[in-house]
């Protein structure tokens, strides 16, 4: 028994332990209060993960706390009010440090302390962070701290929101957290026809993720703006309504896995405007608008032309469309147009296909893959 007590002040076998309760917060709190030697690893993991500000409020030093109660850190009350000394925040800091992931909900609370400690990051070891903007961050606030990697911005699609929350969050972002590394923005509807953010420097950023309810000439400004960015991973939600994506700007010439959301045309239009010329995996999930065969087509055509000799993996995802009627014939011309191009790619080792059709999916003819240089396997299913 002794020595199993023992084993327990080893480092490396209490952090094993706490990691494995890390959903388990009963048990972590319980091991935080037993045993001084055992609270700073059990905190650490009971508060690494935060999905809201609730246990933060009485944290606060007694004026803040006034503030927020009182009045939920209204701009007219945060104006001019005077931060509270370093050793009010004391305990606060002792538990915001731990932080490494945070859903924030609603950005206000956040935002509130970050304008009144306006010299400091509120949780300035933070990796993550998903936050839901609701009015634009004052310029003169550190909401993202450097270590930050991950960031998620998202709102209510039935806001209307201000033209100026994504370009503010973007320009904090870019100058605040210099290593994020992915970003996505989802869930939001612009009244804004224009995208004003300057050049951003996202050095280190490899991943993007918009699924936005957004015009596409924000859309389109936006990937010129990311695209200065090193992303080798984009996954993106196109407008039903047309794009315009010629532009002399490269977009995403670093690009090697690719998901669009959008009809066929629209991703053929995408497509034929990435620079990248080694696209290894791409995805294109259609959900609604037409998928006319004349544009399957030209998409497969597209797709061959600019990644033939690059692409392992393709995933074709082709829902029930209004004009179409005989799904069954449908897939079948869909498959018919798409089977005599697969010799061209070189390095293809999965295909992917969900067409639309009335039958069971063992009512597909047989696939011949002896021509297809490389690929291992081919999988189909009914939309």
């Amino acid at each position: 028994m002794v020595s199993s007590f023992r084993a327990l002040y080893i480092s490396e076998i209490l952090s094993e332990i706490t990691s494995q309760l890390e959903d388990d917060r009963q048990s972590l709190s319980c091991l935080a209060r037993c045993c001084k030697a055992f609270s700073d690893q059990a905190l650490d993991v009971l508060w690494k993960r935060m999905s809201l500000f609730c246990p933060f409020i009485p944290l606060l030093p007694p004026k803040v706390l006034t503030l927020w109660v009182e009045y939920q850190f209204s701009a007219e009350s945060i104006a001019g009010f005077q931060c509270p000394p370093m050793h009010e925040w004391r305990t606060f800091d002792t538990y915001a440090r731990r932080v490494r992931i945070l859903y924030s909900g609603a950005s206000h609370f956040l935002a509130g302390v970050a304008t009144i400690r306006a010299d400091c990051n509120v949780f300035p070891f933070l990796r993550s962070i998903t936050m839901q903007l609701q009015e634009p961050i004052q310029p003169g606030i550190r909401l993202f701290p450097e270590t930050l990697q991950r960031l998620q911005i998202s709102g209510p699609a039935y806001i209307n929101c201000k033209d100026s929350c994504i370009q503010t969050a973007l320009a904090h972002a870019a100058r605040d957290a210099p290593f994020l590394k992915h970003l996505h923005v989802e869930d939001y509807s612009y009244n804004s026809d224009r995208l004003d953010t300057p050049p951003l420097h996202f050095k280190h950023l490899r991943s993007a993720e918009i699924s936005a309810f957004i015009s596409s000439n924000v859309l389109g400004s936006l990937c010129r703006v990311l695209s200065q960015s090193p992303v080798i991973e984009l996954k993106i939600e196109l407008p039903p309504t047309s794009c315009i994506w010629d532009t002399p700007q490269s977009l995403f010439p670093h690009l090697e896995k690719l998901e669009i959301g959008g009809t066929p045309a629209l991703a053929e239009a995408f497509i034929t405007n990435v620079s990248s010329p080694c696209i290894r995996s791409l995805t294109i999930k259609h959900s609604r608008g037409p998928a006319r065969l004349t544009d399957c087509s030209r998409l497969f055509s597209t797709i061959v032309k600019k990644y033939s000799s690059s692409l392992q993996s393709l995933s074709l995802t082709i829902s029930r469309s209004p004009v179409l009627h005989n799904h069954d014939g449908v897939a079948h011309d869909i498959m018919d147009a798409l089977f005599p191009l697969m010799p061209n790619f070189e390095h293809l080792e999965e295909l992917h296909l969900s067409l639309p059709s009335a039958t069971q999916v063992d009512d597909y003819p047989a696939v011949e893959v002896s021509g297809w240089p490389a690929l291992r396997r081919v999988e189909f299913m009914a939309t």
